[in-house]
């Protein structure tokens, strides 16, 4: 029996609505009053993560001046599964996509006509971008177990550190055995890392890898304000999810991480 996952963009009175819905067990009535309440229990029988997840899509929302809610009414049509779905209200109208696309095909037509736009590019005198300090040639570990975010971090370092070697795992297991083959300059530690069994937290793995002599600059990753607990545990530095991965905001990161242990020039 197949099961699914959507995501649906519609208009509903003039304003746009996203809503995403599953064919999972669904959410039992005794946990659905505090969902978007911080740190609540996972769902899963595994009991990992941070239950911050909701909390911080209700706050993007406000943010926003969105609406986000659980619709009580769904139901998957899957036998024995009675699916979630939650329904995120813009208080936005619609954009017409052909709209945009003929304005900022015009922009560009005006852009390549005018000399002025042009000289202001050649001429710029922004400043060069933080990566310009960054060591040439690093080898980098990141751990955590969304695979999505090992590929997005990877291809991000790529862009500011093309001569980097990143490799990655998806526990602090794997990075224990991964370090005893190879030296790494640079260890990325996530706090949380679900599996089908409980696997070790970041600083656990930290202090382990502190234990065995890794020299590493250790830095630690959390949604949650972990900074003194990497710390206590070895780590030398520490940097809020979701990091950033535009490229000069991802350079200033990297040039603090390795400051903690004199590593730029």
């Amino acid at each position: 029996q197949k099961g699914y996952i959507r995501l649906v963009a519609r208009t509903v009175n003039g304003s746009v609505e996203i809503s995403v819905e599953d064919s999972g067990p669904g959410i039992p009535e005794s946990k659905r009053h505090q969902l978007f309440q911080k740190f609540q229990q996972s769902l899963d029988e595994l009991n990992q993560g941070t239950g911050i997840g909701l909390a911080v899509c209700k706050n993007l929302s406000d943010l926003m001046g969105a609406e986000i809610r659980l619709d009580d009414a769904f139901d998957s049509g899957v036998e024995g599964c009675l699916g979630t779905r939650f329904v995120i209200r813009l208080n936005q109208p619609a954009i017409s996509v052909e709209g945009t696309l003929r304005t900022n095909q015009a922009t560009q037509e005006s852009q390549e006509r005018s000399p002025l736009v042009e000289s202001s590019v050649v001429f710029s005198s922004s400043p060069e971008p933080a990566s310009m300090s960054l060591p040439v040639s690093l080898s980098v570990l990141f751990v955590d177990d969304d695979t999505v975010l090992r590929r997005m971090f990877t291809r991000a370092l790529k862009r500011v550190c093309p001569g980097w070697d990143v490799s990655d795992a998806s526990n602090g297991e794997t990075a224990l055995r991964l370090t005893e083959t190879r030296d790494y300059d640079v260890i990325f530690m996530d706090q949380y890392m679900a599996s089908i069994e409980k696997q070790l937290l970041g600083t656990e793995t930290v202090r382990a890898l502190r234990s065995r002599g890794v020299k590493s600059v250790i830095c630690g990753l959390s949604a949650n304000d972990m900074e003194q607990q990497f710390k206590e545990a070895g780590a030398d530095a520490f940097l809020f999810k979701p990091f950033p991965c535009e490229k000069e905001a991802l350079s200033v990161e990297l040039t603090r991480v390795l400051k903690t242990r004199g590593m730029l020039c």
